[in-house]
Protein backbone atom coordinates (compact mmCIF):
# COMPACT_ATOMS: atom_id res chain seq x y z
CA UNK A 1 0.00 0.00 0.00
CA UNK A 2 2.86 2.37 0.69
CA UNK A 3 4.24 1.90 -2.87
CA UNK A 4 0.85 2.85 -4.33
CA UNK A 5 0.65 5.90 -2.07
CA UNK A 6 4.18 6.94 -3.13
CA UNK A 7 3.25 6.67 -6.83
CA UNK A 8 0.10 8.73 -6.32
CA UNK A 9 2.02 11.37 -4.40
CA UNK A 10 4.65 11.58 -7.15
CA UNK A 11 1.96 11.87 -9.81
CA UNK A 12 0.30 14.73 -7.95
CA UNK A 13 3.61 16.60 -7.52
CA UNK A 14 4.48 16.31 -11.26
CA UNK A 15 1.11 17.67 -12.29
CA UNK A 16 1.36 21.02 -14.11
CA UNK A 17 4.98 20.66 -15.21
CA UNK A 18 3.93 20.06 -18.83
CA UNK A 19 1.86 23.24 -18.72
CA UNK A 20 4.91 25.21 -17.59
CA UNK A 21 7.01 23.67 -20.34
CA UNK A 22 4.43 24.57 -23.00
CA UNK A 23 4.10 28.09 -21.60
CA UNK A 24 7.88 28.52 -21.73
CA UNK A 25 8.00 27.29 -25.33
CA UNK A 26 5.21 29.68 -26.34
CA UNK A 27 7.07 32.62 -24.78
CA UNK A 28 10.26 31.56 -26.57
CA UNK A 29 8.39 31.22 -29.88
CA UNK A 30 6.86 34.70 -29.50
CA UNK A 31 10.32 36.17 -28.82
CA UNK A 32 11.81 34.46 -31.87
CA UNK A 33 8.96 35.64 -34.12
CA UNK A 34 9.35 39.20 -32.76
CA UNK A 35 13.07 39.25 -33.52
CA UNK A 36 12.60 37.74 -36.99
CA UNK A 37 9.88 40.26 -37.92
CA UNK A 38 11.95 43.24 -36.70
CA UNK A 39 15.12 42.06 -38.46
CA UNK A 40 13.16 41.50 -41.67
CA UNK A 41 11.67 45.01 -41.46
CA UNK A 42 15.16 46.42 -40.99
CA UNK A 43 16.50 44.46 -43.97
CA UNK A 44 13.66 45.67 -46.20
CA UNK A 45 14.11 49.30 -45.10
CA UNK A 46 17.82 49.15 -45.87
CA UNK A 47 17.12 47.59 -49.25
CA UNK A 48 14.61 50.36 -50.04
CA UNK A 49 17.10 53.07 -49.06
CA UNK A 50 19.85 51.54 -51.20
CA UNK A 51 17.52 51.12 -54.18
CA UNK A 52 16.29 54.71 -53.84
CA UNK A 53 19.85 56.06 -53.67
CA UNK A 54 20.82 54.04 -56.75
CA UNK A 55 17.77 55.17 -58.72
CA UNK A 56 18.25 58.82 -57.73
CA UNK A 57 21.91 58.77 -58.78
CA UNK A 58 20.96 57.27 -62.15
CA UNK A 59 18.17 59.83 -62.62
CA UNK A 60 20.63 62.63 -61.89
CA UNK A 61 23.20 61.19 -64.27
CA UNK A 62 20.72 61.59 -67.11
CA UNK A 63 20.72 65.38 -66.78
CA UNK A 64 23.20 65.88 -69.61
CA UNK A 65 24.36 69.42 -70.34
CA UNK A 66 22.90 69.49 -73.83
CA UNK A 67 24.17 72.97 -74.75
CA UNK A 68 27.75 71.96 -73.96
CA UNK A 69 27.30 68.61 -75.69
CA UNK A 70 26.06 70.25 -78.90
CA UNK A 71 28.77 72.89 -78.94
CA UNK A 72 31.75 70.72 -77.92
CA UNK A 73 30.60 67.31 -79.12
CA UNK A 74 31.14 63.96 -77.42
CA UNK A 75 34.90 63.87 -77.40
CA UNK A 76 36.69 61.08 -75.56
CA UNK A 77 35.67 61.96 -72.00
CA UNK A 78 32.49 61.48 -70.05
CA UNK A 79 29.19 63.08 -70.96
CA UNK A 80 28.99 66.54 -69.42
CA UNK A 81 26.31 66.98 -66.76
CA UNK A 82 24.55 70.12 -65.68
CA UNK A 83 25.03 69.89 -61.88
CA UNK A 84 21.96 71.91 -60.88
CA UNK A 85 19.66 69.90 -63.15
CA UNK A 86 21.27 66.64 -62.02
CA UNK A 87 20.59 67.48 -58.37
CA UNK A 88 16.99 68.47 -59.17
CA UNK A 89 16.46 65.23 -61.10
CA UNK A 90 17.82 63.13 -58.23
CA UNK A 91 15.63 64.91 -55.64
CA UNK A 92 12.57 64.64 -57.91
CA UNK A 93 13.16 60.89 -58.23
CA UNK A 94 13.32 60.54 -54.45
CA UNK A 95 10.07 62.51 -54.08
CA UNK A 96 8.35 60.32 -56.67
CA UNK A 97 9.54 57.09 -55.06
CA UNK A 98 8.52 58.26 -51.59
CA UNK A 99 11.16 56.31 -49.67
CA UNK A 100 11.17 58.91 -46.88
CA UNK A 101 7.48 58.33 -46.17
CA UNK A 102 8.17 54.83 -44.83
CA UNK A 103 10.85 56.04 -42.42
CA UNK A 104 10.48 58.03 -39.19
CA UNK A 105 13.21 60.48 -40.13
CA UNK A 106 14.94 61.00 -43.46
CA UNK A 107 17.87 63.07 -44.71
CA UNK A 108 19.03 63.50 -48.30
CA UNK A 109 22.41 64.72 -49.54
CA UNK A 110 22.96 65.07 -53.29
CA UNK A 111 26.28 66.14 -54.78
CA UNK A 112 26.52 66.67 -58.51
CA UNK A 113 29.55 67.60 -60.58
CA UNK A 114 29.96 67.80 -64.33
CA UNK A 115 30.63 64.05 -64.50
CA UNK A 116 29.20 62.37 -61.36
CA UNK A 117 26.14 62.34 -59.15
CA UNK A 118 26.42 61.05 -55.59
CA UNK A 119 23.35 60.49 -53.44
CA UNK A 120 23.53 59.75 -49.70
CA UNK A 121 20.42 58.83 -47.77
CA UNK A 122 20.05 58.39 -44.02
CA UNK A 123 16.86 57.57 -42.15
CA UNK A 124 15.42 55.86 -39.11
CA UNK A 125 13.46 52.71 -39.88
CA UNK A 126 10.71 51.88 -37.39
CA UNK A 127 10.70 48.29 -36.17
CA UNK A 128 7.19 46.79 -35.89
CA UNK A 129 7.47 45.30 -32.41
CA UNK A 130 10.21 47.37 -30.80
CA UNK A 131 8.54 50.62 -31.90
CA UNK A 132 5.28 49.61 -30.24
CA UNK A 133 6.92 48.40 -27.04
CA UNK A 134 9.18 51.45 -26.57
CA UNK A 135 7.40 54.45 -28.12
CA UNK A 136 9.33 57.06 -26.11
CA UNK A 137 12.75 55.55 -26.83
CA UNK A 138 12.48 55.90 -30.59
CA UNK A 139 12.14 52.24 -31.40
CA UNK A 140 13.92 52.55 -34.72
CA UNK A 141 17.28 51.82 -36.26
CA UNK A 142 19.28 54.14 -38.48
CA UNK A 143 19.65 52.94 -42.06
CA UNK A 144 21.89 54.55 -44.64
CA UNK A 145 22.72 54.09 -48.26
CA UNK A 146 24.68 55.84 -50.95
CA UNK A 147 25.22 55.51 -54.66
CA UNK A 148 27.34 57.25 -57.27
CA UNK A 149 26.63 57.39 -60.98
CA UNK A 150 29.36 58.41 -63.43
CA UNK A 151 28.60 59.39 -66.98
CA UNK A 152 30.70 57.94 -69.75
CA UNK A 153 30.76 57.57 -73.48
CA UNK A 154 30.75 54.03 -74.70
CA UNK A 155 32.56 53.60 -77.99
CA UNK A 156 31.02 51.27 -80.49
Amino acid sequence: MSALTGRLARRESDEGSVLLLILGLVVLLVLVVTVVVDVTALFLARRDVLAAADGAALAGAQAVDEARLYTEGLGDGPLPLEPARAEQAARAYLRDVGVGERLDWFEVDVEATTTTVTVRLVGVAPLPFVSRLTPGAGGGVEVAGSATAVTSVVGG
